[in-house]
């Protein structure tokens, strides 16, 4: 039997500090990723000439800033994976991710998705002074792994062509809510008990700098997962 074809997609955008080391980390596979496709959202730095001087089976793709929902669907489709994975140009995967994930679906060939933990940490420039979290910060920049993040997810095309695209009308937790759709088609999801994705914290995270609007977007997600529930429940107890 052939190998499967795994891609990764990123999307950038004014990323050229950190882009070449995150592409670095899944070029570092133990088992070798056959394909990166990085989609370059308008970027007006130098992130282009950062994501060329890494070399490897990373082909890059240019539009016009749309959206990193849009991005991601583009390089999606412009893709020839039979497993899928993303990250984003400033986070970092686990040397081992990739061979620890695929074992799982050999072992469960009924999965879609597997996903596993990941953790925040601060990128050293940042000076110990602005690394202190207040408010809502505490939860959704803490150090504590959490499952689920976009940064951790193989998936197979054919759950992208059951789940859809991501919502490019979402500048926030349009992940989460890819996710949970892919958990509302009631097919086999599996979670790895490991942290194998670092989230990079830094003075220009999209999140941090436009925090009222993140937590705006993560709002409007749980109402709409709480609306999702209810109308299952209420569709269940209709037909008992």
């Amino acid at each position: 039997m052939s190998q499967p074809i795994l891609t990764y997609i990123m999307a950038v955008h004014n990323i050229e500090r950190y882009v070449a080391e995150s592409l670095r980390s899944i070029l570092a596979q133990s088992r070798p990723v056959d394909e990166i496709v990085v989609v370059n959202d308008g970027s007006t730095d130098g992130t282009v000439a950062a994501v060329e001087s890494v070399g490897g089976p990373v082909r890059l793709i240019h539009q016009d800033q749309a959206g990193q929902s849009a991005a991601r669907n583009r390089g999606v489709r412009e893709s020839r994976g039979d497993f899928i994975g993303f990250l984003d140009g400033d986070d970092l995967i686990h040397p081992q991710k990739v061979e620890r994930q695929l074992a799982c679906f050999e072992a469960h060939p009924e999965l879609v998705l597997v996903d596993a933990y990941t953790q925040n940490f601060w990128s050293p420039e940042v000076p110990q002074e602005q690394r202190e979290l207040v408010g809502w910060q505490k939860l959704t920049h803490s150090d504590k792994p959490w499952p689920g993040f976009i940064g951790t997810w193989l998936f197979r095309r054919s759950l992208w062509d059951t789940v859809g695209l991501f919502d490019d009308n979402r500048t926030f937790a349009e992940d989460s809510d890819w996710h949970d759709r892919a958990i509302d088609t009631g097919l086999p999801i599996e979670t790895l008990p490991a942290v194998l994705a670092r989230r990079r914290l830094h003075l220009h995270n999209l999140t941090r700098n436009n925090y009222d609007r993140h937590i705006d977007g993560l709002q409007r997600f749980y109402k709409e997962r709480i609306a999702r529930e209810r109308n299952r429940r209420a569709s269940s107890s209709q037909n008992q």
